[in-house]
């Protein structure tokens, strides 16, 4: 039996007692049924709807003990149809996203992402391409402290009023893993769009979002696809290339960036929404 406490004064006993069972694997023991009790709390709770994921620090934790919960999901911007389509059809996977134009994010954005799961930049939608600089700073801040970015084409490269600002790196520092330095004819490759006719295939054979899928058309008899594209250069792991059947020249596909922190940022170099199966993989990665 382990040795007793005195009431008061003199020296606490050690931490082992003579028959070797540990004090603090006892108290942890006595614990457990009251976490046990909390985490099934939590999870009724959840389960009839009392909370979600959109309930602050409480939704975190539903999430985690709960991880067939729907991602609580942000959409900033104007989305393709095609990605919009496929959301709707996965509602057990992202619920009801919400979609918010960039400019509502300029007081206490850090506050404003911090009830969501995943965040999806897809300004494909839009011919502006801007981000205010209060929005850049959250969202970096979003993904060093565990958050889920997705970046779709040239979405967040410019800043409102804001001439000497072009690229992700100026916005978001180093957190998306494609840069827009090289320069064509005195204008940056992500300002340049491309008309690509050709296959998506995959380049890192391990990944999850490639999970069962080696090509895009999956059947070469299928024809290729048509797709706007940017010759961007890849700073992170490319797990997906595009390339053009007519030219055979290759550009980046789908590149991750994984932070330290459990963050991830993933960037399409293409519209998502026209290969439905890696977008749902994707958001199956990401929750």
């Amino acid at each position: 039996m382990a040795e007793a406490y005195p009431d008061e004064g003199g020296d606490l006993p050690p931490l082992e007692s003579p028959g070797g069972f540990s004090r603090m694997h006892i108290n942890f023991e006595g614990l457990i049924p009251i976490i046990l009790i909390v985490v099934i709390g939590f999870l009724l709770l959840a389960r009839i709807g009392v909370l979600d994921s959109s309930t602050p620090v409480i939704g975190a934790f539903v999430s985690a003990v709960s991880p067939n919960q729907s991602a609580n999901v942000l959409i900033i911007g104007a989305p393709s149809p095609e990605l919009i389509n496929v959301l709707n059809a996965n509602k057990d996977l992202v619920g009801k996203p919400v979609i918010r134009a960039a400019e509502a994010f300029t007081r206490d954005p850090i506050n404003q992402l911090s009830t969501y799961n995943i965040i999806i930049l897809d300004q494909s939608g839009q011919i502006n391409k801007e981000i205010p600089r209060q929005l850049g700073d959250a969202l970096q801040s979003f993904v060093k402290t565990g958050g889920k970015l997705i970046i779709v084409k040239d979405s967040g490269i410019e800043r409102p009023g804001a001439l000497d600002i072009l690229g992700w790196k100026a916005n978001f520092g180093d957190i998306v893993p494609v840069n827009c330095d090289i320069v064509l004819d005195g204008q940056p490759t992500c300002k340049r769009p491309l008309a690509v006719v050709g296959v998506l295939w995959r380049q890192d054979f391990k990944h999850p979002i490639m999970q069962g899928i080696e090509r895009v058309p999956a059947q070469a008899e299928a024809g290729y696809l048509v797709l706007e594209t940017f010759d961007v250069g890849v700073t992170g792991n490319e797990i997906t290339y595009i390339e053009d059947a007519r030219t055979g020249q290759s550009y980046p596909g789908i590149v991750e960036h994984a932070q330290i922190g459990g963050g991830k940022v993933i960037y399409f170099n293409y519209n998502p929404g026209i290969t439905p199966g890696i977008l749902e993989n994707t958001i199956k990665y990401l929750k």
